[in-house]
């Protein structure tokens, strides 16, 4: 009951506070200038009408990766009429628009308030900078302009995150496109109107393409829910399984209020997280009796394969570890005996979506249990088979119960936490001038810049950089050589165990790259996955977290792999380097784990020096092996009664 009054009176509040700033916008734009508040609204309704709405098929389409018209319209809106003038032309769009398009009212409400209070702040920003609404003379007013843009473009993207529950900041470059093109429309239509006329067909090609673009996501994610649907299929008392579970892991992470991306993603696990029983065969996925091992093999590793399968799909691969982790147990006696701090959030709810499926369907070896009886096992393997916050929360949900009801606030801030997606970190100025090739091509467009403009400081700039640039690329060469060459002779050391330790010992040096813990993973035959072979170091990773990572990047066709602490959190910063036979099969990886980032040359050389390494790992043989097949008839005999003895 507390929760529903509190959902009332921040619905209550959202409406009265939009609808007054809404209203506060047009009547202070009627005053400033309606010639304007009315040729600005027809514009950006007609982009919001173009604009694709969100698309539940695409669940990694950040609010903050997508490049809008409508942002460039209303950052044009901005630099012509002002802040409220922008304000009343951002919100109302939205509202004409929305009835359309089957809006729900408090979603309508909130978004339209979001874009307004974005416009307000870009214009703040204009008039702080130093600029004038509805005069531009550039260069001279380029900076307050540009800064209007991006906080126009930060307050709504954030805004529109508080929203629809998706924490994001805006894409560097979809940010720096859409200002440009706000710059450019303001700057045509206030100085020559026919030449902001001429661009719109420029912007219905734009907006064309980029559906397109969606267009071809969709048909992918459509067709990977086709492939799951005949996976479906192959067993009639599975039938519908995957929607099952996807609904049930759905309707729990909006009960407990993670973030719509998450939701998005925790479905979409649900709805693919069997595709990898494509590779075990129908008649043992309705087999009554025991499996026997081989039939057991399959089915042990459909899971990594399902994981495997996402691993290659941008859209998908969020999900693939939870999908991987989907048979382990909070307890940590699942398939791969996956230790719990190790298993990811998703995970559990998946563990539980489709134990609780599997437990209320029809299957050849069991009969279905009730709805009831199936919470109330739920409820008995709470802390061993199943998470027990999210398994009290899953059984709430399922008896009709509002989750944070049963929950305590820190157990609620607990799950919405852990499940805040990843984001990767903005890159610095020195991360992306880090290869010298770039610091010398841009110091050479700074050059031309520069002799172009008569800017000639700019010129003199350049060439600094680019002497900077073509010093330390040549030094970088030279490096990425001897080091190559080092790493090469490795090879030739003997067995496996002495080419790792002799590769590790030209790595891990002060003045290289310190290493922290390095191993050789020696892969199965069958691709299902590996063992630690070789290791060296005190700060390593959990085994199965390693081959986890390993198992979804085997078939990437990177030539290093590499980690910065996402995958293997312990480890800092991890690479891991394929070696494979003449053939292509895999031989198994080299990890390497380190607490910094190494310098660029390394991770060149370490690339430069796989196909070398892993003709020879293939050749070679363990130094065991190689032992035994020394051994005459008398040794072996010998061994075999000193074991018998010791025994």
């Amino acid at each position: 009951m507390r929760s529903l009054f509190r959902r009332r009176f921040v619905d209550a509040a959202s409406i009265l506070f939009a609808g007054t700033l809404l209203n506060v916008a047009v009547f202070e734009a009627l005053k400033a200038s309606p010639e304007k508040l009315a040729l600005l609204a027809a514009v950006a309704i007609a982009a919001e009408a173009l604009q694709r709405v969100d698309d539940e098929l695409l669940p990694d389409a950040l609010e903050g990766e997508r490049f809008s018209l409508t942002s460039s319209i209303q950052i044009a809106a901005i630099l012509i009429g002002g802040p409220w003038i922008a304000a009343a032309v951002a919100g109302w769009s939205v509202v004409a628009v929305a009835p359309f398009r089957d809006v729900p009212f408090m979603q309508l409400v909130r978004r339209a308030g979001a874009l307004a209070l974005a416009a307000l702040a870009g214009g703040a920003a204009l008039g702080l900078a130093g600029g004038v609404a509805g005069q531009m003379h550039l260069p001279d007013d380029m900076l307050p302009v540009a800064l209007a843009g991006l906080v126009y473009l930060t307050a709504r993207t954030m805004l529109e995150g508080l929203v629809n529950k998706r924490v994001a900041l805006p894409d560097l470059v979809s940010a720096a496109a859409a200002i440009g093109l706000g710059i450019v429309l303001a700057f045509a239509a206030l100085h020559e109107i026919w030449v902001a006329i001429a661009l719109a067909p420029l912007l219905l090609l734009v907006e064309r393409l980029y559906g397109r673009v969606v267009g071809l996501r969709r048909e992918m994610a459509t067709a990977l829910e086709t492939f799951a649907n005949i996976v479906d299929e192959r067993d009639p008392s599975t039938y519908g399984h995957s929607m099952r579970v996807a609904a049930h892991v759905n309707e729990l992470a909006r009960a407990l209020g993670l973030p719509g991306t998450e939701v998005r993603r925790l479905w979409w696990a649900g709805r693919l997280h069997d595709l990898g029983k494509v590779a075990v065969d129908a008649a043992v996925l309705s087999k009554p009796g025991k499996l026997s091992p081989a039939e057991w093999g399959t089915v042990w590793r459909a899971p990594r394969l399902s994981a495997r399968l996402l691993q290659r799909f941008r859209f998908a691969v969020q999900q693939a570890q939870a999908v991987e982790y989907q048979r382990e147990r909070y307890n940590g006696s699942g398939y791969y005996r996956v230790s719990r701090e190790h298993i990811p959030l998703a995970a559990h709810f998946l563990i539980l979506a489709d134990a609780f499926d599997a437990m209320t369907t029809e299957r050849p070896f069991r009969p279905r249990m009730t709805r009831e009886e199936a919470l109330a096992e739920i409820e008995r393997e709470s802390g061993e088979q199943f998470h027990p916050v999210i398994a009290r929360a899953f059984v709430a949900v399922q008896r009709g119960q509002d989750p944070t009801d049963v929950l305590s606030a820190e157990e609620l801030a607990e799950i919405r936490d852990a499940a805040t997606p990843h984001t990767a970190p903005v890159p610095t100025l020195g991360e992306v001038f880090r290869r010298p090739e770039v610091a010398a091509l841009t110091g050479g467009a700074l050059i031309l810049v520069g002799l172009g403009t008569t800017i000639f400081p700019v010129a003199a700039a350049g060439a600094v950089v680019t002497l900077i640039g073509l010093k330390t690329w040549h030094s970088a060469r030279r490096r990425v050589a001897r080091l190559t060459k080092a790493l090469a002779e490795t090879a030739e050391a003997g067995d496996q165990a002495q080419m790792f330790g002799s590769f590790v010992d030209v790595v891990d040096k002060p003045e290289t790259w310190p290493i922290a813990y390095a191993a050789f993973v020696d892969w199965n035959e069958d691709g299902s996955g590996g063992t630690v072979r070789f290791e060296r170091g005190t700060h390593q990773p959990p085994e199965s977290s390693t081959v986890s990572w390993l198992l979804r990047e085997a078939e990437s066709g990177a030539g290093v792999v590499v980690d910065e602490g996402v995958e293997l959190p312990s480890a800092g910063f991890s690479a891991a380097l394929p070696l494979r036979r003449d053939n292509s099969s895999l031989v198994g990886f080299v990890v390497l784990c380190a607490e910094h980032e190494p310098p660029g040359y390394v991770l060149r050389a370490l690339k430069s020096c796989i196909d070398t390494l892993g003709p020879a790992f293939g050749e070679a043989r363990p130094a065991e092996v190689l032992r035994l097949l020394a051994e005459t008839p008398l040794d072996a005999r010998r061994r075999r009664q000193a074991r018998t003895l010791e025994a």
